[in-house]
């Protein structure tokens, strides 16, 4: 008999895993503002001593975004004035912002949540980030007037969806960019890793640095 789930289960993180943003090994501004410790373990390339992390609500979060671009796009088909998916970059930060509406100039960044998380978002560090995106954009030579964010709740209804808008704020931005460039004089300096960010129910669940003994990789904060 065929085990139809194991064969999706392999399918779908072999789809993930050749991704780019799966491939890719610089810190991006989805990383700025979160955990510390996990950012320093990604500099440093650390080993992954955690192996259960294969999040299908991540995994259906990449197909949501995928299925949002494809009709984003009928509403710019020549693609004029969207944005989709473009990489921005300035030195060793890379990224790929959702969306940029050149004639309005705004940054959209789409996020896949649960219903019952909409009373946290806009997080802080969401909103960091995306105000990365702008900043980034305009290095690239773009003008940004706004950033936003757009809540995508997988078990809501079209009425759920929530969107943040807020003027784009270099000084935001560059908050962002000395919180990642502390952590890059942590790891050249060789001084010891910053504290661990998340618990434990969290780390073990969605971090593959996690490692209950802290021997190589995170034990995490207390439980």
């Amino acid at each position: 008999m065929i085990d139809l789930e194991g064969m999706l289960i392999k399918s779908l993180n072999a789809f993930d895993a050749q991704r780019d943003r799966s491939q890719q090994v610089e810190v991006g501004p989805s990383s700025i503002g979160g955990c510390r410790r996990r950012v320093w373990h990604d500099l440093k390339q650390s080993p992954k001593t955690n192996r259960d992390t294969e999040s299908l609500a991540a995994i259906l979060g990449t197909f949501i975004h995928a299925g949002v671009e494809e009709a984003i796009k009928r509403e710019d088909p020549f693609g004029d004035n969207f944005m989709i998916e473009v990489e921005v970059q300035d030195g060793d930060l890379k990224g790929h912002c959702d969306l940029f509406i050149k004639d309005k100039g705004i940054v959209v960044d789409w996020k896949t949540t649960k219903l019952k998380s909409l009373r946290y978002f806009p997080s802080e560090q969401q909103r960091m980030q995306v105000q990365v995106y702008g900043y980034l954009l305009t290095k690239m030579g773009y003008k940004v007037n706004e950033v936003s964010l757009v809540a995508i709740p997988r078990d809501g209804e079209m009425n759920d969806i929530k969107a943040h808008i807020e003027p784009y704020d270099e000084a935001i931005a560059l908050q962002g960019l000395a919180w990642l460039d502390e952590i890059k004089k942590v790891v050249e300096t060789d001084q010891p890793a910053p504290e661990p960010g998340e618990r434990v129910a969290f780390c073990q669940k969605y971090c593959s640095y996690f490692d209950a003994t802290g021997e190589i990789g995170c034990p995490s904060t207390a439980k």
